[in-house]
Parts: structure tokens; C-alpha cells; sequence
């Protein structure tokens, strides 16, 4: 049953405490606008923990969400009140004094983080086990192509066309031309063979290492914009997996950097040599366990060769981490945040107290987005007594979804008879079912 509305950064707290699992989310995410001054901002106390990050979750619409201006969303949401500058780290100490940037040019994202730190404020790369992409990596790599879930449409990035054989076990992919990572050297079809070559020998060690190792056979760049992967099995599917969609895909490495790294410790954070590099529109300033700090680069090619129409309006993104979600709809009405998640309850408070305060629903119920990630109860067919259809069946007529609804979610979410979303481009297959 899906959380129609509902986003689920405490999914497994509440199945635990209910005893018996449905689909519902229990936070809701909001965005402000940002440009009034700040008040004091309060302090992170307690952490929520996020949701897993171990499958799809929100897709751009047509352009990476680094592009959206200071009054949009840049990922997915989280709280906690922060000082509007970041506080330089040693790191960035290191490379010189973090410039300022005034309070109506910063993005303020509350969103995860542990005990109110960012245990991984030091770890940029997203391949090694234990990183999250949601904090900051997913602004600074790229992938090949975005797709997005409710215009049920691919949009070429770094890869301008991609071409199967009819057996489907080859797949040559074209980069695009004009490409250059931030610190000058130039992207090309290498890094992707590079990047996907590395995975499939790593397989387990690394983050996408298995599922690259169970297809991949061998990919070869055969000049700077052709790659061509061969399958061991036919994989019509492949592109799709490394295409950015809802929050994950496949992101492509730097050769220059990554070659001769051991990918599995390797941290790719050293604000001074530039790392990590990047081909987006945003570079790391500083980080530490209290924030970490993105700001605008110059230029970027996605501009240069008409993607986009400009650069990002805002010149900073402050990440800082969720502690308290009634303190963070505190910081929301009070504009100390631009973007944070909370419960419906604080959700629909905030919209109520603060004009400029919007959610994924607008200023409606049910203030939250369709979830990529139905709230469902998933048990062990193979284990007793699950491995009998009726222990399932009578397990699934014993909970009561409406009334979770209503109880757990103040009656905003709906249910869904399959464990996917309601997105456009499944709606014709659930109403078959």
C-alpha cells in the first residue's frame, strides 16, 4: 500500500512499533523561500534517522537539481536550524578562508546526519560503502542521463545517445563532446570505461560493484566519445540502471583522480588539491560535522551548451544535518532554512504561520510527494510460517490500512494495491491488475 503524499524518513521505527507493516510515510517535505534575514538559529539535539538509500527515490524533472533556483528544492529533505554561513573547516582552512555569501544566495538543506553531525561529512566518494549520496555527492557527479518518473522521460547528460545490439548483449554509448571536470582535465568516454571496469572488479566492495559485476564482461573506450560495454547475459536494461532516476544512479568517476586508488578507503576530500572534482555546476568548500558547504563554480558546460539557460541563482548550497523536527518547522517559518522535512502536523503549521513556505502538494494537503518507495510489509516466503499463502493472506486481512492512515499519518496518504508508485507510467499496469 502505497503513502501517496507521504515521504518515509522513519519507515522502519514505525513498522517496528506497529507490529504489522503497511505503506506510509511519516514526514512531509517543505521548501521557503529564502532572502529574509535569519533569526538566531537553534541548536540540533536529537537525530532522526533517514530512510535507506539502497533503491530509487526522486527524479528530476529535466535538469540535475542543482539548477533550481533559491525558492526550489535541491534533493531530498531533511531538518534542523543552522547559522547561516558555514563555519570554515581545517580543510578548508587549508585552501583559504571560506568568501561570503549573503543569507538571499544560500540554500538551506536540512537533511540527515546522525546524533545532529554528518559522520561522513569527509567521505566524497560515492562508491565506497558507507557514503550517502544525499548530503552532497548527488550535486557534485553526474551520470550519463536523468530520467524522470512523471514525464516517463530520459534526458541525455553526459551521454548524448546510446545504441543495443539486437541480442541486446553490447551497448555503445556516446559521450558527450565539451565535457571538462572542474579542475580543467576533460571528460570523456575514458572515465566511463574506467568507472564501470573498476566496478565490475570490485563487484561487493564497492557501491554498484554487484550488480555491474553480474552483467558487465568488458567495456572498452574505442575513441574519446564511443564506450562499448559487452554483456554477459543480454541486458536491455542496463542504461536504464546507470540513468539517475529518482535519487540513484550510477555516477562516473575521474580516471585522473581515481586510477591507482584503492576505491573501497578512498575518501576524494582535499578542499586544497580541489577534490573532489566535479563536472556539475557546484564545488565543495568546506565540510565538517556540523555543515557541509557547496558553492557555485564559474561556469559550467551544462550552461555552455544550451541544457540549462543559466547557471544556478543561488551561489551557496549550506547542507546542514536533521536533528529535531519540531525545531526544524521552527527554523521553516522563521526562514532560517530553505528546504527540510518534518511530520504532516508541523508540515501543515509551518504553511499555515509562513507564507513563503510550499511543499510538494503546494500549500495543500497532503503536503508530501508520491514516494517512490510504497511503506510496505515484506516477509520471508521461504521461512515458517510465511512460506504458507494463507499465513500471507491472513497477515495482510489483519492490518488495517485505512485506520493506519488515519492513526499513524492524520489521515493524509492513500492506499495502493501494489508495492510500486502511482507514477504516470505504471497507473495503466495497476488498473490491469
Amino acid at each position: 500500500m502505497e503513502a501517496r503524499g507521504q515521504p518515509k524518513p522513519t519507515r522502519r521505527q514505525f513498522l517496528k512499533a506497529l507490529g504489522a507493516g503497511s505503506a506510509l510515510a511519516l514526514s512531509a517535505p517543505l521548501l521557503a523561500a529564502c532572502g529574509q534575514p535569519a533569526a538566531p538559529a537553534p541548536t540540533a539535539t536529537a537525530a532522526t534517522t533517514p530512510a535507506a538509500a539502497a533503491a530509487p527515490t526522486t527524479a528530476p524533472a529535466a535538469v540535475p537539481t542543482a539548477t533550481a533556483a533559491p525558492t526550489t528544492a535541491a534533493a531530498e529533505p531533511t531538518a534542523t536550524a543552522a547559522p547561516v554561513e558555514a563555519t570554515p573547516t581545517a580543510a578548508a582552512s587549508a585552501a583559504g578562508q571560506v568568501k561570503e555569501v549573503p543569507r538571499s544566495k544560500t540554500l538551506i538543506v536540512m537533511w540527515q546526519g546522525q546524533n545532529g553531525k554528518y559522520i561522513d561529512w569527509d567521505l566524497w566518494n560515492p562508491f565506497a560503502v558507507g557514503a550517502t549520496h544525499q548530503t552532497g555527492a548527488n550535486q557534485i557527479f553526474e551520470p550519463l542521463a536523468y530520467y524522470s518518473a512523471f514525464a516517463d522521460k530520459t534526458y541525455m547528460w553526459l551521454a548524448e545517445d546510446y545504441e543495443y545490439s539486437s541480442d541486446y548483449k553490447e551497448l555503445t554509448v556516446k559521450t558527450r563532446k565539451g565535457v571538462s571536470w572542474s579542475d580543467g582535465q576533460p571528460f570523456s568516454a575514458r572515465d566511463v570505461a574506467f568507472t564501470f571496469n573498476t566496478l565490475k572488479e570490485l563487484g561487493s566492495k564497492v557501491i554498484w560493484g554487484t550488480e555491474t559485476q553480474m552483467y558487465v564482461d568488458s567495456v572498452n573506450a574505442t575513441d574519446d566519445n564511443t564506450v562499448v560495454f559487452k554483456f554477459k547475459v543480454p541486458a536491455p536494461r542496463f542504461f536504464d540502471f546507470v540513468t539517475y532516476k529518482y535519487d540513484i544512479g550510477v555516477y562516473i568517476a575521474p580516471k585522473h583522480i581515481y586510477e591507482g586508488k584503492d576505491w573501497t578507503s578512498f575518501k576524494n576530500f582535499d578542499v586544497a588539491r580541489g577534490w573532489p572534482v566535479t563536472t556539475g555546476p557546484w564545488t565543495v568548500a568546506a565540510a565538517s560535522p556540523e555543515s557541509k558547504t557547496l558553492d557555485r563554480r564559474e561556469e559550467w558546460w551544462a550552461v555552455k551548451q544550451g541544457l540549462v539557460p543559466r547557471m544556478p541563482a543561488m551561489e551557496r548550497i549550506l547542507w546542514v544535518p536533521l536533528a529535531d523536527e519540531t525545531a526544524a518547522a521552527q527554523a521553516m517559518i522563521r526562514n532560517e532554512v530553505d528546504h527540510t522535512h518534518t511530520k504532516v502536523e508541523l508540515a501543515k503549521q509551518a504553511v499555515d504561520e509562513n507564507p513563503k513556505v510550499t511543499t510538494h502538494s503546494g500549500r495543500e494537503a497532503p503536503y508530501g510527494y508520491t514516494d517512490w518507495w510504497p511503506l510496505s510489509l515484506y516477509v520471508n516466503c521461504s521461512k515458517k510460517p510465511f512460506d504458507d499463502k494463507d499465513v500471507r493472506w491472513a497477515l495482510s486481512y489483519y492490518i488495517n490500512r485505512e485506520q493506519i492512515i488515519e492513526v499513524g499519518y492524520s489521515g493524509y496518504g492513500s492506499t495502493w494495491p501494489l508495492p510500486m508508485p502511482s507514477y504516470p507510467p505504471l497507473r495503466p499496469y495497476v488498473d490491469a491488475v
